[in-house]
């Protein structure tokens, strides 16, 4: 069960967790952890983009593929924003503008989704996880509020809406609001050359997203479409686990930043297959701690983080796959009862 905390721990004990922390940092550099994996990443790179590509001709080529054409296109853009995100938080290359080029070319020109946009919102999360006041990701994009604190007011078809926006129903439109914010962003907070180059990037995207509709007709927007809601329930799956049911905290209010980063993410056991559909974000703990670090690399660093958690005395939570998304459901359910429907900011 959720729960706000207010439990700031300033004392001597903070000082030898961060030496502890600092002590684990350094295992895992000697490991060689904390390398890059330039062959891992080209590999998924080649993989996805090769399975987006042959998913966008099957959709031109075989009308018949319809919904499984849309579900592969959702599947690999999923998976290429994934990729995306490691370049964000600066783990595929050493250089911050090598970082950047396959950052923006993953999420601004294949997705058509902004870079800068989700890379400041994402960073935002990291930065305030799990804070109630600053976490982006607790505040529904500016839509719902839904915190156990706040109890839902509305009363009949208010509440029949709200509901109907939760989970499942606010992510089939997850794909579109953030095209929506990310040009937002673009236009409002970018300048100079980034803008322009960004700006240039999601009009690019748009239209190369749109040009099989000369090809094949309309019958192209109804497979794209179907494509945004499938990943973005496919995206809204992959991260439900990660701070559902997790402790939160209120502004200022929050435990050192070792004891915030593992208190406030879940793992989900990890599988060859976890690992593929998840991308990695089933090691939520060890990304927290090292954000930098090759997602290929998780798996090695796991029990380095387990014993450190053991002897900080701190829960590393990790759950089966089954158990976490009953978990998520159940957070849903309790969403559905008692948040408060609220004003865009």
């Amino acid at each position: 069960m959720q729960a706000v905390i207010d439990a700031p721990d300033h004392g001597a004990g903070v000082v030898d967790r961060n030496r502890a922390f600092a002590l684990l940092r350094r295992q895992l550099n000697d490991a060689g952890l904390m390398d890059r994996t330039y062959d891992y990443y080209a590999g998924q790179g080649l993989l996805w983009s090769t399975f987006l590509i042959v998913s966008i001709i099957g959709a031109l080529q075989i009308p018949q593929l319809g919904i499984v054409a849309a579900t592969m296109i959702a599947f690999s853009s999923v998976q290429i924003g994934l990729l995306g995100h490691d370049a964000g938080h600066r783990a595929v290359f050493k250089s911050s503008a090598f970082n950047v080029v396959l950052g923006t070319a993953c999420w601004s020109l294949v997705l058509g989704i902004s870079f800068w946009y989700w890379n400041d919102r994402h960073l935002r999360h990291h930065a305030n996880v799990n804070d109630v006041q600053s976490d982006p990701d607790l505040q529904w994009i500016g839509v719902l509020a839904s915190t156990r604190d706040a109890p839902y007011r509305g009363r009949g078809c208010w509440r029949r809406i709200y509901e109907s926006l939760q989970g499942p129903g606010y992510s089939l439109g997850l794909a579109f609001t953030f095209r929506l914010d990310g040009w937002r962003f673009a236009l409002r907070r970018l300048r100079g050359r980034r803008r322009r180059v960004e700006l240039l990037l999601l009009a690019s995207s748009l239209m190369l997203w749109l040009w099989p509709c000369l090809v094949i007709g309309p019958r192209w927007l109804l497979v794209y479409v179907a494509a945004q809601v499938l990943g973005g329930l496919y995206l809204g799956a992959a991260i439900a686990p990660n701070h559902k049911g997790m402790p939160t905290w209120s502004a200022g209010r929050s435990p050192d930043f070792v004891a915030r980063q593992v208190l406030s993410a879940r793992n989900v056991r990890p599988s060859v297959l976890v690992d593929l559909v998840l991308g990695g974000l089933n090691y939520q703990i060890e990304h927290h701690l090292f954000p930098n670090m090759s997602r290929a690399n998780f798996g090695r660093a796991r029990p380095l983080v387990q014993q450190f958690c053991k002897e900080q005395s701190l829960t590393y939570d990790e759950r089966g796959f089954v158990a976490s998304y009953r978990i998520v459901l159940t957070e849903l359910r309790h969403f559905g009862q008692h948040a408060t429907l609220v004003g865009a900011p």
